[in-house]
């Protein structure tokens, strides 16, 4: 118990970036809302963003592999065809 709090702990700081970058793409896309070109255009940053930040935090942590930097690159991809589903699905 007393390891998972501490790695809680030591992986804070890098979850709390990731949800400030998902944070500010979803404030983004609301205040952007009658704008559907600029919510492309943050959507992209944010899976550009979600992808760098993902590989920093493996290299930080010395668990780098080519296979995360595809997890990651697929989980952003699946994202944005979600994203780009809903902005132009009328």
């Amino acid at each position: 118990m007393k390891n998972k709090i501490k790695a809680f702990f030591r992986h804070l700081p890098h979850y709390l970036t990731l949800f400030g970058i998902l944070f500010a793409g979803l404030l983004g896309f609301v205040v952007f809302s009658y704008d559907r070109v600029f919510q492309v255009i943050i959507a992209v940053a944010v899976a550009v963003s979600y992808v760098c930040w993902g590989i920093t935090h493996h290299i930080i942590h010395k668990d780098f592999y080519i296979s995360i930097v595809i997890e990651y690159l697929l989980v952003a991809s699946l994202g944005l065809i979600v994203v780009f589903s809903l902005i132009f699905r009328t």
